[in-house]
């Protein structure tokens, strides 16, 4: 019997069991038997008791783990790591196309120059708590916090279309705005004197994305051009103004309305740059607001739902 094998006791008991049943000659099992049988089924449950419970105290531990884990990467990043899907490999990156978002807060040294430090955290973590919440919610894969500034993008690890992830990622950017100026009044009677503005910045183009860095410490993101331009729109928006890039309003005019295309030189692009103004300042509850468009007969409808059925909009422009 090999005892390196874990379940060599175990094995080793249903042996001798087989042997006392097989013997022909056998009617009856004696005493000494029993008790070396009983013997050794008393050692085999002391074995698995023990094995159950470091199993128990192992799994334990890596719920800890894995819930230590999911604070520091995006749920749908975490999900994927953990289903198996994602391989830990460097280089291991593909050529998709994304919605890239970036965001921070206008003046942010300005308002942090009196803060004690503590308080510059509770400050600070309270607004990354409600941002990142909105973003969780919008299936957005938030890929860093750089000090007040927040990076999102759409498209990845989950594919669903381009248009998709666009509207997805105007819609998280507009809910962020909303919620930050709900906010205001709650840190104004904090001791917080003047409120808070963000400027946000969105374009949408092909990147790479997948690990990069080295073979001890890897950072999934994205890297490519549309990304350098998405920061750079931000940095041109005014107080709580979302700005898109051309190929983003391409993909979203259709149900978001936006200005009419903006030309401007951005530090690091050669040609001028085409942005559009998002014009929405709240996004109707999911599945609420209604398009019906047809570019070839020179007509596009938008409705919400939740006010006008469908039966009750054709009664209307029949009339």
């Amino acid at each position: 019997m090999d005892k390196s094998d874990v379940f060599w006791q175990e094995k080793q008991l249903l042996e001798k069991s087989k042997q006392v049943l097989q013997d022909p000659t056998k009617t009856e099992v004696s005493l000494a038997e029993y008790q070396e049988l009983l013997s050794s089924y008393a050692d085999v449950l002391k074995q698995v008791i023990q094995l159950t419970r470091f199993s128990d105290r192992n799994d334990k531990r890596m719920r800890l783990l894995t819930d230590k884990l999911r604070r520091y990467v995006s749920p749908p990043l975490f999900q994927k790591i953990t289903s198996g899907k994602e391989t830990v490999e460097i280089n291991k990156t593909k050529r998709v196309r994304l919605s890239i978002f970036f965001s921070d807060i206008v003046n942010f040294s300005w308002h942090s120059r009196d803060m004690e430090g503590e308080a510059l955290s509770d400050f600070l973590n309270s607004y990354l708590e409600e941002m990142t919440h909105i973003a969780n919610k919008y299936g957005g894969t938030l890929d860093k916090y750089i000090g007040d500034a927040i990076m999102v993008f759409f498209g990845d690890p989950v594919f669903v279309s381009d248009q998709d992830h666009a509207l997805r990622c105007v819609k998280m950017a507009i809910a962020m705005r909303k919620r930050l100026r709900e906010l205001h009044r709650h840190w104004y009677e904090l001791g917080y004197q003047k409120p808070l503005f963000v400027r946000m910045g969105i374009a949408t183009g092909h990147v790479s994305v997948g690990n990069f860095g080295s073979s001890e410490r890897l950072d999934y993101t994205i890297i490519g051009t549309p990304v350098n331009l998405a920061a750079r729109i931000q940095s041109m928006a005014a107080e709580d103004q979302i700005l898109i890039s051309h190929p983003t309003w391409a993909l979203v005019k259709d149900c978001i309305p936006c200005s009419d295309a903006i030309s401007m030189k951005l530090k690091g692009f050669d040609n001028e740059q085409l942005v559009h103004e998002v014009l929405l300042d709240e996004v109707a509850p999911e599945g609420e607001l209604k398009c019906i468009e047809n570019p070839d007969l020179g007509y596009s409808l938008k409705w919400d739902n939740s006010k006008l059925s469908l039966e009750e909009l054709i009664k209307l422009l029949s009339e």
